[in-house]
């Protein structure tokens, strides 16, 4: 299964949250994975914009402000190209089902697609850290 997502929100409100210099094995020991994989994901974030560290300076900070990056800035950050749903290919044109499960299947796909998207673009890393402070009260 993979986590890159859960871990990029990890790591951006860990950076959000924390009064101490930001390294790749600080978040790992966070996250607990090794800092290989965190590293992957840092270059993600920075490349698209959502972490900025300088050469020189160790630790890292956010590029904006929590209340501007929404689930789904992150989301197609870290997977920019995919699709929820994908539909089997080479199926029968000769079957009155294999001809059609494309047509029949996409529209349901796109729909729960949007869904996705959308409910990720309606939520905030904002939002996100104060639930977290929230849930760490109960």
């Amino acid at each position: 299964m993979d986590t890159k997502f859960s871990v990029a929100l990890h790591i951006l409100i860990f950076i959000s949250e924390t009064d101490k210099i930001v390294s790749s094995e600080l978040l790992a020991n966070s996250v607990n994975t090794n800092s290989s994989h965190i590293r992957k994901i840092i270059a993600l974030l920075k490349k698209g914009g959502l972490i900025e560290s300088q050469q020189g300076k160790t630790g890292m900070a956010l590029a904006k402000s929590t209340k501007d990056i929404t689930l789904a800035d992150v989301y197609q950050i870290v997977y920019p190209n995919k699709h929820l749903v994908n539909i089997h290919e080479g199926a029968n044109k000769e079957c009155p089902v294999g001809n059609n499960i494309e047509n029949l299947l996409q529209p349901v796909f796109n729909e729960a697609q949007d869904a996705f998207y959308n409910k990720l673009a309606s939520k905030t890393l904002e939002q996100l850290i104060k639930e977290l402070y929230i849930i760490g009260e109960k």
